[in-house]
């Protein structure tokens, strides 16, 4: 009995021991099951949270490669587009001027010129490239021959673009200049040249310009001081210029406002008759009216000083003052031909009378280019 009852007595402990097992894993399952999922949830969150990171620093990413590529479209849509490797363009004028020797005679002639240009521009690199020109002119009169010229000029510039806001060129110039019936006013000219250009804002650009000049006449001698004698070398005159321009532009109308200052400085001793001083003053304005229609105007007030040269019978330095105005209208035929009237009026007014002028010279031309 007491043995039976024993055995009794464990069961019931060990029945109670798995009951009370049970009842703690019934709890504690949930609260796992409860924790897991927060983990996992936690996790989720995570993961959702970095995905919506990266979506959103690939929105930005985005957004600021469309702005650069719509800046890059703004900057290629201002800046011209890049000039043909060659080019090739001819031009023929017939016109009139009224005083062809610029002097008291007033004699005018119908005039016939012909002109011819050829253009290289190779790149050498993104921001520097050349361009080599040549250039030939033929002008010649109905009846005053002596004014008949032939030019013939090679020019080479370098440019360099080191931003797109600035750029500077620098040239070589070499011409020969013919006059035919009249060989003692034929010379050689040389020209070396250095400009900045500089792109203030988008509408607005600088040009500083320097120049030296070498004309060496052909078979003209330069005087002695006396003007007696001949000093055995031919006349050779040396020029420096310095130039600045400030040129403006609206969508249909440019406006260019610039002046110039040169010295020129002659081996003709004689009252060192090609010494003198300039200054200039010009303005140019530039009208589109339409596709087809161009006008230019162009107005220049000229002040040349001579350091030694005066007025016969007096002690006072000759003066010179040159007043230009020219207008324009240029037709486009089509995209490579133009036909442009031209009308100039010039007066000089100086201090010695005998060089007192008015000329005046009307112009039809018609250009092809290739």
């Amino acid at each position: 009995m007491s043995s039976f009852g024993c055995r009794v007595s464990n069961v019931r402990l060990l029945i109670g021991i798995l009951g009370t097992t049970a009842l703690l894993l019934g709890h504690l399952g949930p609260a796992c099951a409860a924790t897991g999922q927060s983990a996992n949830s936690a996790a989720a969150n995570q993961d959702a949270g970095s995905a919506r990171h990266r979506i959103k620093d690939e929105r930005v990413e985005l957004f600021l490669a469309l702005l650069k590529r719509r800046a890059q479209q703004i900057l290629e849509a201002r800046r011209p587009p890049p000039p043909p490797f060659l080019s090739v363009s001819s031009s023929l004028s017939q016109g009139y001027e009224s005083n062809v020797n610029l002097d008291g005679d007033k004699r005018g002639d119908f005039f016939t010129e012909e002109n011819l240009e050829v253009t290289l521009r190779p790149r050498i690199t993104s921001w520097l490239r050349g361009e080599l020109t040549y250039d030939l002119l033929n002008t010649h009169f109905a009846e005053l021959r002596d004014t008949n010229l032939w030019v013939n000029t090679l020019a080479g510039v370098l440019k360099i673009q080191p931003h797109d806001r600035v750029r500077v060129d620098l040239g070589y110039e070499y011409s020969i200049v013919n006059f035919p019936f009249d060989t003692t006013s034929s010379f050689s000219d040389q020209r070396v040249s250095a400009q900045l250009q500089v792109a203030q804002t988008s509408r607005i650009i600088h040009k500083t310009s320097w120049t030296y000049q070498l004309r060496d006449y052909d078979t003209r001698k330069a005087r002695d001081a006396a003007g007696t004698g001949i000093l055995g070398v031919n006349r050779e005159d040396q020029r420096y210029i310095i130039g600045q321009e400030l040129t403006f532009r609206f969508p249909q109308t440019s406006i260019r406002l610039g002046g110039q200052f040169y010295r020129n400085i002659s081996n003709e001793e004689f009252q060192h008759f090609y010494d003198w001083e300039d200054y200039q003053v010009r303005g140019i304005l530039v009208r589109v009216f339409n596709p087809k229609w161009i006008g230019v105007l162009v107005n220049s007030y000229e002040r040349k000083n001579y350091r030694q040269r005066n007025v016969p019978n007096t002690d006072t330095a000759e003066r010179d003052d040159l007043l230009t105005f020219a207008a324009s209208l240029i037709y486009q035929l089509s995209p490579t031909a133009d036909l442009t009237y031209s009308l100039t009026y010039r007066h000089q007014d100086s201090n010695d009378p005998r060089l007192d002028f008015i000329d005046m010279i009307n112009q039809l031309n018609l250009s092809v280019s290739f």
